[in-house]
């Protein structure tokens, strides 16, 4: 009888043990799914961009621009080169003209 007993306590005692890691096992997953926006754009300022136009400059006070900065016509955009022509390329261009200066 009291061998039975022991036996017992001892499987709920295992179970028990296992049930809790399990939960606490799915706590600590759903925690790591439930990311805040912030938290993901804290984790993105970080992050290094491994791909680089060779046409890519950094402009204080705009960011990252693509194309010839010295056009006129130069869109200074992360996305487009010349807002006459945006998908066309800077060198050879019929309409790039010198940027004057206003001094």
């Amino acid at each position: 009888m009291l061998h039975t007993l022991i036996v017992i306590v001892v499987v709920i005692t295992i179970i028990f043990l296992i049930c809790s890691r399990l939960s606490y096992y799915q706590r600590f997953r759903v925690r790591s799914q439930q990311q805040s926006p912030t938290e993901f754009n804290f984790d993105r300022r970080f992050y290094k961009r491994i791909t680089k136009d060779p046409e890519e400059q950094y402009v204080e006070g705009i960011g990252i621009v693509i194309g010839d900065l010295s056009c006129t016509y130069n869109a200074r955009s992360p996305y487009i080169r010349c807002a006459i022509n945006p998908d066309g390329l800077c060198q050879d261009c019929r309409h790039y003209q010198k940027l004057v200066d206003s001094e």
